[in-house]
């Protein structure tokens, strides 16, 4: 039952540190998320000196609530734009190269197939966040920043990539063009991220749906600092979701194959 899927996720970590593009897309988000931090440093001090001088004295303004929440913050909507590339060929590719007839034959079924790309998905996304996190754990080297808070915005962050990864998994599956896939995980990706905008014009009832569907609503409270089941539950259901629609796509397609 498992070893299909752990070889399976390997096989799909490994080529993904095979592609040039995936290792060009984290040389350049990181390289971002690095000016970004410096910049935020800079304008910290910067607030800090403001604030000893008319009077905060010895006081700290809260560092990691100015530094690190909108740079967690910046690096999900990085996500929202880079990962789509990321995510397009997961099975695209066997459709699109014609691998496709061969692992619908097999006797891999097709949840075993969806959670083995899912999972070297996974590791690949770990290792790229926990990447993306170092500089925040730097901030240790300028002051006293909050730690939970902190590990709360990366586990934030960690959910955030996980649906992100989900949802072009699902987008991946219903197309053999790698760019439909692409374009249609970003725009799905966009629609989450702005479901509450309408504000009030929506009516009270559906202005509440909307901002429960809002993924920027439950990844804001783990920039906070505050870990609830009810946005837990949100990130959980939102992969599960796009999972479950992969495996009924391969299933569908297995049995036309």
């Amino acid at each position: 039952m498992l070893r299909p899927i752990v070889t399976i996720a390997l096989r799909e970590w490994r080529s993904m540190f095979l592609s040039p593009l995936a290792w060009t897309l984290i040389g350049v988000l990181f390289a971002i998320v690095s000016y970004m931090f410096v910049g935020a440093i800079s304008r910290y001090h910067e607030q800090q000196f403001a604030y000893g001088s008319f009077g905060g004295g010895a006081s700290q303004l809260p560092l990691t609530d100015m530094v690190v929440a909108p740079m967690f913050g910046n690096v999900a909507v990085l996500l929202l734009l880079v990962l789509p590339l990321i995510t397009m060929r997961l099975l695209a590719d066997e459709k699109r190269h014609g691998s496709w007839p061969a692992l619908a034959s097999s006797p891999i079924t097709a949840g075993q197939i969806v959670l083995g790309k899912y999972g070297g998905l996974l590791l690949f996304l770990m290792m790229s966040v926990g990447l993306l996190s170092l500089p925040a754990w730097l901030l240790f080297g300028f002051g006293h920043p909050d730690g939970g808070q902190i590990l709360s915005g990366l586990i934030g962050l960690l959910l955030v990539s996980a649906t992100f990864g989900a949802i072009g998994l699902a987008a991946s599956s219903a197309t053999d063009n790698p760019m439909v896939a692409a374009i249609t995980t970003f725009g799905m990706l966009l629609l989450l991220w702005i479901a509450s905008w309408t504000g009030e014009a929506a009516g009270d009832r559906i202005e509440k749906i909307l901002s429960y569907l809002s993924l920027i609503n439950h990844y804001e409270n783990f920039l906070k600092g505050v870990i609830s089941s009810a946005d837990l539950s949100y990130f959980l259901l939102c992969s599960a979701a796009g999972l479950l629609y992969a495996r009924q796509r391969l299933v569908t397609e297995r049995i036309s194959a």
